[in-house]
Formats: structure tokens, sequence, C-alpha cells
């Protein structure tokens, strides 16, 4: 009897252990792909800011993400940034390629009538990851402010890629009205690898609280392990 109840004990152990050993992988799988999302850049500030009304001639469209962005022809044509409209027309105001100075990206412009207008980028991250958005603004000039006729097609830059795409690794959305700011899924790494060491701890103090209890249950009624000398006659 008492090698059985030993034995028990033992499997009971290890299945809470298992259990406990179960619940920390699957919270450390959940947070993968949040750590390798959160590594993206993103964007944290704009000009002209997103649904802002704009209302003096603009000359230059800027964004400055969180990390550096990645200059890899060089020349800035592995970044894009347009600005088209106004109204949903497909007319482009940018009038040159545009340029990657650290965090920031920035290309010159000049904008036709007043209405609508939307900014669509797309930089290669800190991470080698492809990232993208867009967001819109209202242009509203004084009267008599000269309009730039705009380009039916982008300028031209020298290996520059496509039109922005969605992939795996887009950090933004792309809604015309919709700014691409930090949230919730674009935390900084940082939090996410303190929210693991907590999960982590968490987990190792279950199991010893568990194997302490396990230890210190009583043993079943009539498991009791009887103390040495000769078994006690029938007679």
């Amino acid at each position: 009897m008492p090698t059985r109840t030993r034995a028990t004990r033992s499997t009971r152990r290890g299945r809470i252990v298992a259990t406990v050993a179960a619940a920390f992988v699957a919270c450390a799988l959940a947070l993968a792909p949040a750590a390798g999302a959160s590594a993206h850049d993103y964007l944290v500030d704009s000009a002209p800011k997103a649904n802002s009304v704009q209302t003096a001639p603009l000359k230059t469209v800027s964004l400055t993400f969180d990390d550096i962005v990645l200059d890899l022809s060089g020349n800035g044509s592995s970044a894009l940034l347009q600005v088209t409209g106004p109204d949903g027309a497909n007319t482009h105001y940018e009038t040159s390629c545009p340029t990657i100075a650290g965090r920031v990206v920035s290309a010159p412009v000049a904008l036709g009538p007043a209405g609508k207008y939307v900014i669509t980028w797309q930089i290669v991250s800190a991470d080698g990851h492809t990232v993208s958005g867009s967001f819109a603004f209202a242009y509203q000039p004084p009267a008599g402010t000269a309009a730039a006729a705009g380009s039916a097609n982008r300028p031209t830059c020298g290996g520059a890629g496509s039109e922005p795409t969605r992939s795996d690794s887009t950090a933004a959305a792309t809604a015309p009205n919709a700014q691409t700011t930090p949230t919730a899924n674009s935390s900084s790494l940082g939090i996410v690898i303190a929210i693991a060491v907590v999960i982590i701890a968490l987990a190792v103090i279950g199991v010893i609280v568990v194997l302490a209890t396990a230890r210190q249950r009583p043993a079943a009624p009539g498991a009791t392990r009887k103390g040495p000398g000769p078994e006690p006659d029938d007679d």
C-alpha cells in the first residue's frame, strides 16, 4: 500500500507540472507574434497631421517614425511617400522622391485645389520588414492661392518599389482616415518582454506551490505506513 500511495502522488504531481508547463508554453507562443510585431517601425508624428485642416500652402510632407528607417538604396528610393487628391482623385502632388534622414521621411509637395488629400507611405523598418500606411488631411487655402496642376504619375525614383501593397509585416492601417499611430498592437518590445517575464514568474511560483502542497497532503486512510516489527498473528 505505501508504494502504491507514493506512486499515485508522484503521478498526480507529474500531471500538475505537465499542465502548468503546457499553460506556460501556450502563453509564450501567444506572446511571440506580439513581440515580433512590436519590433516594426510605426508612425509617431506627421506634418500635416491626420484629419487636420491645412490652410497655408504646403511645401513639404514629413513623417516621423519611432525607429530608424532603412535607406537601402542610399538615395531614398527604398521608401515611398505620395500625396494624392483632391477628394478621391488619383492626381499626384509630390514633386520629387522622398528623402530619408534617420527616423524622418519627407518629400516636397505642391498642392492643387481645395479638398481632401491622402498621404500614402511605405518604408523599410529598422528590423528589415516593409511597413506601410495612409491617412487623410483637408486643404483649405485662402482665396486666390495658386493651385498646382499635379501629375497623373508619381515622380520616377531610381530603384523605387511599386505602389504600397499589403504584407504580413504591414504595421499600419491603410484606411484614408486612419492615423497610423502607436496602438496596443504596436507597443514597445520592452512591454511585451515584461509581460513574458511576469508570466514565467507566475508559472514557476505555481509549480512550487503545487509541489509543496502535494508533499504536505496527508496519506489516505489505511495507507499509513506501519512501524517496524513482526506482523501480529491472526490466531
